[in-house]
C-alpha cells in the first residue's frame, strides 16, 4: 500500500504562490494581480519595520509591483525564473527598496543642511515657501499630518475618508519631492 502525503495548507499556499509567480512569468499579468492581493498587506510590514511610516511603505510595496508589472516577459524569464521562494525574495526587495528609500532622504537632508546651513530660520523659509507650493486643503491637510495627526483624525477634521487622506498625502508628498529636486538642481 502507498502512503499519500498529506499536504498542509501552508504548503498548499506556497505551492499556489509559486503557479501564479510561474504564470506571472509567462506573462499573466493577472497573476501579479492576485500576487499583489495576497501579499501586499504582509510586504507593507516589512517594509513599515525600515521606514516607519505607513503611506511611504505602501508606496514602496506598490512601486515593487509596478516595477514587476512592466518588465517584459523576456526579462522576467531571465531574472526570476530560479525563484522558489516568492515571499522570501519579495520581503528582500521590499527591505532593500526601504533602505533605498531612508539612504535618499538622508542624502536629502544632508544636501539641504549643507546647502541652507544648521540656520532654523533658513529651514522655516524653505519649508514654507514649499508649502507654498500646494493647495489651501492640501497645506492644511499635510501640516496636520507633519504635526503628528494620525489619518483617522485629519479625515474627521475635513470630513473625507481615510482613504482620501492617504492617497492626498502621498500626492502631496510627490509634489514636495519634485519642488525640492528642482530646488536642488538650482542650489547645487
Amino acid at each position: 500500500m502507498i502512503a499519500l502525503k498529506k499536504t498542509t495548507k501552508f504548503e498548499f499556499e506556497m505551492e499556489q504562490e509559486i503557479k501564479r509567480w510561474n504564470r506571472f512569468l509567462k506573462g499573466d499579468n493577472e497573476a501579479l494581480g492576485e500576487l499583489y492581493s495576497e501579499l501586499f498587506e504582509p510586504l507593507v510590514f516589512v517594509s513599515f519595520y525600515y521606514v516607519k511610516n505607513n503611506e511611504t511603505a505602501r508606496d514602496i510595496v506598490s512601486n515593487l509591483f509596478v516595477s514587476l508589472l512592466v518588465t517584459s516577459v523576456e526579462v522576467r524569464n531571465e531574472k526570476w525564473k530560479s525563484v522558489n521562494k516568492l515571499q522570501a525574495y519579495l520581503a528582500t526587495a521590499v527591505k532593500n527598496k526601504s533602505i533605498d528609500y531612508l539612504r535618499s532622504v538622508k542624502n536629502q537632508s544632508e544636501i539641504l543642511q549643507h546647502t541652507l546651513g544648521n540656520s532654523s530660520e533658513g529651514m522655516s523659509l524653505f519649508s514654507n515657501e514649499s508649502l507654498d507650493q500646494l493647495s489651501n486643503q492640501e497645506s492644511k491637510l499635510f501640516q496636520l499630518h507633519l504635526d503628528g495627526y494620525k489619518n483617522e483624525e485629519i479625515a474627521e477634521h475635513f470630513t473625507i475618508s481615510e482613504k482620501t487622506v492617504r492617497n492626498k498625502l502621498s500626492l502631496t508628498r510627490k509634489k514636495m519631492a519634485a519642488y525640492f529636486k528642482t530646488i536642488l538642481f538650482f542650489i547645487v
